[in-house]
């Protein structure tokens, strides 16, 4: 018989104890890994808006596209609402492991994923990271302009990123003093996402730190309540016995 080889063991990661570089790197991945979902959002609402331009009624393209941004916009607080509410979840879990490994001496455990624990800058970092693509089109469609290369870059920018670059285009087109309007006047769009995600993903973990306060209060109240209940009833029964002991003792007399 052939001899089987022998399984390596399986190599165990800590996650709770990384060296500076595989923290940043650690954060960067998990950074792209939360953009993605709200910039796909994005991605559809631009494809919704895009359609919406092929409508002969200006003012019904305008309010179209209108619905659109706000769309994107919704689903990416809504989004970064429970990234912060999840992450700060886990900065809690964090919190308990670090304080029991001063106190006890107890080693964290290796799989508790410090990179996705809150702070109040990643959904900054977040909303910059789905940015990138209207950044790095908006220089180009705006250095291009005019060129074949810079039309085939608008019909992309407009397909990826329409939220962003659409409304510029009304502009264009529909004020007669905005008709030279730059596409490098897409790049301050970013600050939308930025901040839509910065102040979102800050108001998840406030409104998870507010829930965990609110339930621990009528956790305490309740057990307050029947602690209460429990004193009120031994003062009744010692009050009850020491009543029947008086009767006894008139009794005897």
């Amino acid at each position: 018989m052939l001899n089987e080889a022998p399984k390596k063991p399986k190599k165990h990661v800590d996650y709770s104890h990384p060296t500076p570089w595989q923290l940043f790197w650690r954060i960067q991945k998990e950074g792209w890994r939360r953009a993605v979902t709200p910039a796909l959002m994005y991605f559809f609402m631009s494809l919704l808006m895009l359609a919406a331009q092929a409508i002969e009624l200006v003012w019904l393209q305008i309010v179209l596209g209108i619905v659109c941004i706000a769309g994107g916009i919704f689903f990416n607080g809504h989004l970064l609402f429970h990234f912060g509410g999840a992450h700060y979840d886990t900065f809690l879990s964090g919190q308990l492991y670090r304080k029991r490994e001063e106190e006890e001496g107890i080693v964290a455990s290796p799989d508790h994923h410090l990179e996705k624990e809150y702070r109040p800058w990643k959904g900054f970092f977040i909303g910059f990271l789905m940015s990138l693509p209207v950044l790095l089109l908006g220089i180009l469609s705006g250095a291009l302009e005019g060129t074949t290369a810079g039309n085939a870059m608008l019909w992309a920018f407009a397909m990826l990123t329409g939220c962003a670059v659409v409304p510029i285009t009304w502009l264009r087109n529909y004020v007669p003093s905005m008709a030279g309007l730059s596409y490098f006047w897409t790049i301050p769009t970013i600050i939308v996402p930025i901040l839509v995600s910065g102040v979102f993903y800050i108001i998840g973990a406030w409104h998870d730190r507010r829930k965990r306060a609110e339930k621990e209060a009528r956790e305490e109240a309740v057990r307050r309540a029947a602690e209460e209940a429990r004193e009120a009833r031994l003062h009744h029964e010692q009050t009850e016995a020491q009543r029947l002991k008086t009767l006894q003792s008139k009794k005897k007399k």
